[in-house]
């Protein structure tokens, strides 16, 4: 009975709730093998949206000074599509994109949620390499949809981040997360995050990307990721919470294996998150205005703690970023 009121409250969900992203990715297992930096393919393909945004506001007349038009018509061109980002499902298809995928059943998410029944059942996200850090696909879709659905509070509010970020962090502990996979991710809120900071960006602002020009909005800079993407979008540093006791034991007893099995093949790496210490402490200093909405309470309990150092090669730094 348990079981088939959660599939029952989980297809409500799905089907009546905001479009969210439902994946998870996982960041841990097979970490530490080489993976090729995919910055430059990413780079291109959202300037290319940028271009075909460019040339459906020409089509459609958007009028100069008319910004929240362009916003939405940004939007609708790249929606998600049955709750998966249309960057995601892009890259998730494209062969020039390397990859790292894993079946649920075979990573760190066996038996996160009870009983297994849900999210064992979905495919996880893809992880790939942009801006030399570590990340899910599915973070693309938070950056573009839930990006997108966080502005409007954050404008509404009178650009208070606090405010909008709120309600990312809320989604991500409710619909999007702890009542959709059993997931509560923090770098799916720092994905939200840089969303937000986007959207502003696109026309508007000291620096935006479009400008009018000669009655006409026009690209006017290039977009680059390494502007929005750091450490905090990996999941291996920035960690998750779980929603449930169970589901928090078999988390940690696969991140267990994962620990006896280095050390059987006598290995120095760490698969505890946050796996850089270091990282943590350069995420908190960027981001401590807002990091009780963005970085998980472990990231941020090890950055007060002082400590500095740890196994992974990645840090929070990158080119551009904030």
């Amino acid at each position: 009975m348990k079981t088939a009121f959660l599939r029952v409250s989980f297809f409500v969900l799905l089907t009546t709730g905001p479009v969210t992203e439902a994946k998870e990715a996982d960041n841990l297992t097979d970490r530490y093998k080489p993976l090729p930096d995919s910055t430059e393919i990413f780079d291109r393909e959202m300037n290319r949206r940028l271009q075909d945004l460019q040339k459906e506001a020409t089509s459609e007349g958007i009028a100069c000074g008319d910004a929240r038009k362009l916003r939405i018509l940004f939007h609708d061109l790249n929606d998600s599509r049955f709750f998966i980002g249309s960057l995601e499902s892009w890259a998730e298809d494209n062969p020039k994109v390397t990859k790292r995928s894993l079946e649920a059943q075979n990573s760190i998410y066996e038996g996160v949620l009870e009983n297994g029944w849900i999210f064992n059942r979905l495919k996880l996200a893809s992880t790939v390499k942009v801006n030399g850090q570590l990340i899910g696909t599915d973070k693309f879709g938070h950056f573009i949809d839930q990006g997108f659905e966080f502005y409007t509070p954050y404008r509404r509010s009178g650009y208070q981040m606090a405010t909008a970020l709120s309600s990312s962090l809320g989604s991500e502990k409710s619909y999007s997360g702890g009542a959709s996979t059993g997931t509560i991710s923090y770098a799916d809120s720092m994905a939200n995050y840089q969303g937000i900071l986007f959207y502003h960006a696109l026309a508007e602002g000291p620096n935006p990307y479009f400008r009018c020009t000669n009655g006409k909005w026009t690209q006017v800079r290039e977009f680059r990721w390494a502007d929005y993407v750091d450490a905090g979008w990996d999941e291996g540093i920035n960690c998750n919470e779980l929603a449930s006791p169970e589901a928090q034991r078999n988390y940690q007893k696969n991140i267990s294996k994962l620990e006896a099995q280095a050390q059987k093949n006598k290995k120095t790496e760490t698969y505890t998150c946050p796996v850089s210490k270091e990282a943590c402490s350069q995420l908190r200093e960027r981001y401590v205005s807002v990091e009780k909405y963005v970085l998980s309470p472990e990231c941020r309990k090890v950055a007060r703690a002082g400590r500095s150092g740890g196994a992974s090669q990645e840090t929070a730094t990158g080119k551009g970023v904030r």
